[in-house]
């Protein structure tokens, strides 16, 4: 046996990040600005659901990935993961149109459209949450080396990039202006989400069918596995994850910021009204990811995961504040080019660092438990989307857009979405580096621990 997964099988595994960039991409591009701008919903309603969806997932994340760690079945194709996966993937592409159908506006059935929109951002987080946690839970376990993880890493953020590509172009070809209030336009987002429905289909099964490599159940069922409750129990207590985890919430922060406000920071903020504009905002930073992973990759090579990391948090820092003052789109495009460099380091680091402390687990309990490490942290990821939503219901409420209101754009309004993009995702950066100085697996740490875990048979 070689240290390195095959090609064919590193490839479709890596497609599975096609159909995980589609789906919540996806989801966080377009559900803010339907469900404001289109539907109608007060701004306070939206981030009352926000946060008892958070609330929602702080018991739904943590239990699917102890679920998932337990889990033990011949069925659905065997496995602990591919089970999971295979039960969810149709469900998935079907929520992806669902999200859309409110049937009415808040106008028209103002109790209806927030309780729909609650129930349904919820279904989609259980689904999602239950195919996506047990692919990414795959990661550290089928890719054992660092240079396997190397190799893996970088092809899975390339398929990232055309998954996003996907996420935000496809849309915007079926709705020309995200924010127009009317009966076309929403079935322009009921197109659009089929759609997208239909491409994470395809792609999800390729990564099953070709790109999972999980041991016999019968070697799994030799091996003895926490409870549930226990195993979360466990993972909470491990100081190191949860300093770790409270610095990806900062990164989970902009992640989920850029997607929510981008639509309407580029049609008021930068004066460009179409949509497509906002799709190729972020599609210039998801294309400079590619690259940006390879350079982090490099730097991951020479300093660690953790200097590595904080390196690229700065680095987006820097990217950040000048975009205070760009009123300009083509200005924007090009600091969106550098943003996109930034951003390759972030999701890279945190698989990487998420491995790490997974390995570092397997010594002390024995146990392979990688569902349960990224359920509780996709828990921390949920607090970032609190804190994005809380960040721009501050903003749009203190400037007169507690409804969506085109035409009230003032001065503070604009210096504000430019503050959401800039100032506000700068100081959670600024965090998370503090956070990672106290976080202490470094690069001397992690080759031990990769000796004493590496497989006798490698």
């Amino acid at each position: 046996m070689t240290n390195e997964v095959p090609l064919g099988r590193n490839l479709a595994y890596a497609t599975g990040e096609i159909t995980d960039a589609i789906a919540y991409q996806g989801f966080s591009f377009l559900i803010f600005t339907f469900y404001y701008a289109v539907i109608g919903i007060e701004i306070k309603y939206i981030m009352l659901m926000y946060i008892l969806w958070s609330v929602y997932n702080a018991f739904n994340d943590p239990i699917i990935g102890g679920l998932s760690d337990k889990t033990r079945t011949k069925k659905f194709g065997g496995g602990r993961r591919r089970p999971w996966m295979v039960v969810m993937l149709i469900p998935l592409a079907l929520i992806m149109f669902f999200l859309f159908t409110t049937f009415a506006t808040y106008a028209e059935a103002p109790v209806w459209t927030v309780i729909y929109f609650f129930l349904i951002i919820c279904l989609f987080d259980t689904i999602y949450t239950a195919f996506s946690l047990s692919r990414t839970s795959l990661y550290p376990e089928m890719f054992r080396t660092d240079r396997a993880r190397e190799e893996a890493g970088m092809g899975r953020r390339i398929m990232m990039v055309f998954g996003l590509i996907v996420a935000m172009v496809v849309p915007t070809l079926i709705i020309p202006d995200l924010t127009i209030s009317t009966q076309s336009n929403i079935y322009n987002y009921w197109i659009a989400g089929a759609v997208l429905g239909i491409i994470a289909f395809i792609t999800g099964f390729i990564n099953i069918k070709w790109g999972v490599k999980e041991p016999p159940v019968e070697e799994l069922e030799q091996k003895d596995t926490m409870g549930v409750f226990q195993s979360i129990w466990y993972t909470i207590k491990n100081w190191k994850f949860v300093v770790f985890a409270l610095c990806s919430t900062m990164n989970w922060y902009v992640f989920g910021m850029f997607p929510m406000i981008i639509p309407i920071y580029t049609k008021f903020a930068l004066g460009m009204s179409e949509g497509i504009y906002a799709s190729i905002l972020l599609l210039v930073a998801f294309i400079s990811s590619a690259p940006g992973v390879v350079l982090w990759t490099f730097v991951d090579r020479k300093l660690g995961s953790k200097v590595g990391f904080i390196i690229s948090q700065a680095f987006w820092i820097a990217v950040l504040i000048p975009m205070f003052f760009i009123t300009n789109y083509y200005a924007a495009l090009i600091m969106f080019v550098f943003n996109g460099i930034a951003l390759g380091g972030s999701p890279y680091f945190i698989d990487r660092n998420i491995s790490n402390i997974v390995d570092e687990d397997e010594l002390k309990t024995n146990q392979r438990r990688e569902g349960s490490y990224y359920g509780v942290h996709a828990l921390f990821v949920r607090l970032a989307a609190i804190l994005g939503i809380v960040s721009v219901t501050v903003i749009l409420s203190k400037y007169g857009w507690s409804l969506f209101n085109p035409e009230n754009v003032t001065g503070d309004l604009l210096a504000g979405l430019r503050s959401l993009v800039s100032i506000f995702p700068s100081i959670a950066l600024a965090l998370g580096i503090i956070f990672l100085l106290f976080f202490p697996i470094n690069k001397k740490t992690i080759a031990e621990i990769h000796e004493k875990t590496k497989p006798k048979n490698l």
